[in-house]
């Protein structure tokens, strides 16, 4: 088949683009033809396709912008027509089988969609964050989830201010959902949407969208690329982005409490000065900030820790940082939200949000037999490549693919 992979970035910058890329690979592997769309990028390599891809836009620092470029990229975002008429020439360029779409909001825009479905090409979207039903892909700003965000005309995103705490940005994302999904209606093309977690899959329910548009695919991870490991070092590490959702304070709180457990907090994120400011306050000697690792550095934190801890208080959606802790036979305790559940057995999991609970779950796996903790390590390492596996998850897609290209 061929098959077009739409994504905003591509290069490896998030877990979203790491999936499409390798997910990109295995195709491929599989004797696929795999056609990128994505966004021209200094980071992104020749793929041979890179004449369709989109310019350039960068939003990460809106204040930054002037009036003019703030008003061209909000229109941008609403509907591209650069992104529509380049969909437009490698769709009638390469004549695909299936569409797949990941990551397009705000930098190339929903308007793609219309074009595919133009030429009757089926599209498969893969759900990577709650933009399908929130302005904010999250639910979670403030401290808190909002999920009031999400109802009727998204004006409860306005007066929260649930964009980078602005109401200007949060009116122009509002705008865009009432736009995609009031007026166009453009997801109702989408053929298939891919939630990878039943979390997920149950919360775009529950927000007004029907179930026979989504089928649950886990996500995979290749455990032939990480060893169980048997190394101990008796720290707790935390991995992943600085950030508020996290549940980070949370975590130092608990480390507060258990002064004679050693903790490792490794990324960056904007919390990373506030988090700092937390340790320095109240003396923590047992909290150390690693900044951000990857690699041989990362994979060397995760071989020594004892337990790798996801205390998060927003709705995650498949965690791959689980996955990965899992396959190298670690214990992973996190919070009971979201789609963390399913990935982690209620032993090991405390109330979002809930300090005693989260440091109680952390003290009793601490401390626990060394045989007992090594035995759950192997478990967990068991689960994923049974529920995991990177062969079971390609034949999944594969059907998906064909079962919509049969019924065109």
């Amino acid at each position: 088949m061929k098959i077009v992979q739409v994504h905003k970035y591509w290069w490896r910058r998030d877990g979203a683009s790491n999936y499409a890329l390798d997910l990109s690979f295995e195709l491929q592997k599989r004797g696929h033809t795999v056609i990128p769309f994505a966004m021209q990028q200094s980071e992104t390599a020749e793929t041979g396709y890179n004449q369709y891809f989109v310019s350039n836009m960068d939003i990460s620092n809106p204040d930054n912008l002037s009036l003019k470029q703030k008003i061209q990229h909000a229109v941008r975002m609403w509907y591209s027509r650069e992104a529509k008429l380049k969909m437009a020439a490698l769709l009638d360029a390469e004549k695909p089988d299936v569409v797949h779409v990941h990551n397009i909001y705000h930098h190339i825009s929903p308007s793609i969609i219309t074009e595919i479905k133009k030429r009757g090409i089926p599209i498969v979207m893969t759900l990577h964050d709650y933009k399908l039903i929130s302005p904010n892909y999250s639910m979670f700003h403030h401290g808190k989830i909002q999920e009031g965000d999400a109802n009727a005309w998204y004006l409860g995103c306005i007066a929260n201010k649930c964009m980078k705490d602005s109401y200007i940005n949060s009116a122009v994302a509002s705008f865009e959902m009432f736009l995609h999904h009031k007026i166009l209606r453009i997801f109702k093309k989408v053929d298939m949407f891919i939630a990878p977690s039943m979390f997920m899959k149950r919360t775009c329910e529950r927000f007004g969208w029907k179930s026979h548009k989504f089928t649950h695919i886990v996500h995979p991870i290749d455990t032939q690329k990480y060893a169980v490991q048997t190394a101990d070092l008796g720290y707790v590490a935390y991995i992943g982005r600085l950030s508020e959702e996290k549940g980070l304070h949370q975590l130092l709180q608990a480390a507060q409490k258990t002064p004679e457990i050693s903790y490792k907090i490794v990324g960056t994120g904007p919390e990373t000065s506030s988090l700092h400011e937390f340790v320095r306050a109240n003396g923590l000697q047992n909290v150390e900030f690693t900044g951000f690792k990857t690699g041989a550095h990362l994979e060397r934190l995760i071989k020594n820790a004892r337990i790798i801890a996801l205390p998060s208080v927003w709705y995650e959606n498949y965690p791959i940082s689980i996955l990965e802790a899992k396959a190298m036979g670690k214990i992973v305790v996190g919070s009971d939200i979201g789609g963390i559940p399913e990935l982690v057995d209620r032993r090991f999991l405390a109330e979002s949000g809930n300090i005693e609970e989260l440091t109680s779950v952390i003290s009793k796996w601490h401390s626990a037999d060394a045989k007992v903790r090594r035995s759950i390590g192997l478990h967990n390492r068991s689960e994923v490549e049974h529920n995991n596996s990177v062969r079971v998850h390609i034949d999944a897609i594969e059907g998906l693919y064909r079962s919509l290209v049969n019924d065109r």
